[in-house]
């Protein structure tokens, strides 16, 4: 298989069902639960964290290890970011069976930025080590 083609079809796959989840369930299809935590901003932040560090890690396989930043940061911050927005304007727009929240954008953002943060520090390590090995 083509390996771009590999890299591009599981954060395809990943952002399918978050589409599928957030979009085509009905609210009335989502069970309730205990009103103690926003569960379901916790599912949008699951959700995001999930397909950003998707999109981070290959990415950082495709380009072998050496990602270049500005890249690395669209496909794996900017890009499920701005999937997040489509999917509330979709919402809020189209799908007449859900509604639209800021706070579930929020989520979303704050989802990708924690995925984004771990990635550059694992990264940051990484590196480290690479620089130790080849003196």
């Amino acid at each position: 298989m083509n390996r771009y083609l590999r890299h591009i079809l599981l954060p395809f796959f990943v952002g399918f069902a978050i589409f599928a989840v957030t979009c085509l369930l009905s609210s009335d299809d989502v069970p309730q639960l205990p009103p103690i935590i926003a569960w379901d901003k916790v599912a949008h932040f699951g959700m995001f964290f999930v397909l950003s560090a998707v999109s981070l890690f290959d990415y950082f396989q495709l380009q072998n290890g050496h990602p270049k930043m500005g890249r690395w940061i669209f496909w794996g911050f900017v890009l499920p970011v701005m999937y997040g927005a489509a999917i509330e304007l979709m919402q809020k727009y189209f799908f007449r069976s859900r509604s639209a929240e800021m706070a579930d954008f929020i989520a979303d953002v704050l989802g990708s930025l924690i995925a984004l943060l771990i990635a550059l520090f694992l990264y940051k390590k990484f590196r480290k080590q690479e620089k130790k090995l080849s003196l």
